[in-house]
């Protein structure tokens, strides 16, 4: 396992982001961990959670023009991301992010798109936390279709729960070949079980082994 992979395992404990216990996910499942990238919401882990992404976004060899963050947890994500771009490896790309609901005053007014402008020519790698069942992957695609149609490059998320989608199928796979580019992650859980298995104790593992039986790949 890469250095900077470890590293980023220890940042999510660092700042609280990763979690293990119970928690119920948009999908209805109940999981014994969960990955919050809200969790970074200082200037020094804002800072540090962006490096890892332009490592992970470099390393991966992706040509992209824009990075862009689907509301909201994507919003910080795309702005740390291109900043770190800048910062650490003197590229200086740029951001893009959707609102909720379109804006109704100003110059802007009925536009739902903030930051850099999107058309059909544009490369694009979507940035977030976790993808589970993929279902706000596709709504982000969706709207991206209706807001200038840009190329998605790839995907790129903080952590692969390794887990099938509702339908039972390995869930960034299946986005992956829907959208015809990668999804790649910062880690995996396996890389994450190989770090701090040690630290969680049989209980936990055995909790976490049984729910990867039902719903891991």
């Amino acid at each position: 396992m890469q250095q900077y992979k470890k590293d980023f395992i220890q940042l999510l404990v660092k700042a609280g982001a990763l979690k293990f216990g119970e928690f119920t996910l948009k999908s209805g499942r109940v999981a014994p961990y969960f990955l919050n990238a809200g969790s970074f919401y200082t200037g020094e882990l804002a800072s540090e959670l962006g490096k890892f992404y332009a490592a992970a976004l470099e390393d991966s060899g992706i040509d992209y023009d824009v990075i862009f963050g689907p509301a909201y947890k994507g919003i910080p994500l795309s702005v740390i991301t291109t900043t770190a771009l800048y910062s650490e490896q003197g590229k200086n790309s740029a951001y893009c992010f959707n609102r909720k609901e379109a804006k109704d005053h100003g110059a802007a007014k009925g536009k739902v798109l903030v930051g850099a402008p999107l058309d059909a020519d544009t490369r694009i790698v979507i940035v977030d936390d976790v993808i589970t069942a993929g279902t706000a992957i596709r709504e982000t695609v969706d709207l991206l279709k209706e807001n200038g149609n840009p190329q998605i490059a790839g995907v790129l998320i903080a952590m692969n729960r390794m887990e099938k989608n509702n339908d039972g199928v390995n869930a960034l796979a299946q986005i992956e070949e829907a959208l015809g580019c990668p999804v790649l992650s910062i880690v995996d859980l396996d890389d994450v079980l190989e770090v701090l298995g040690p630290e969680l104790g049989e209980e936990q593992m055995e909790v976490i082994r049984l729910y990867r039986e039902e719903y891991g790949v």
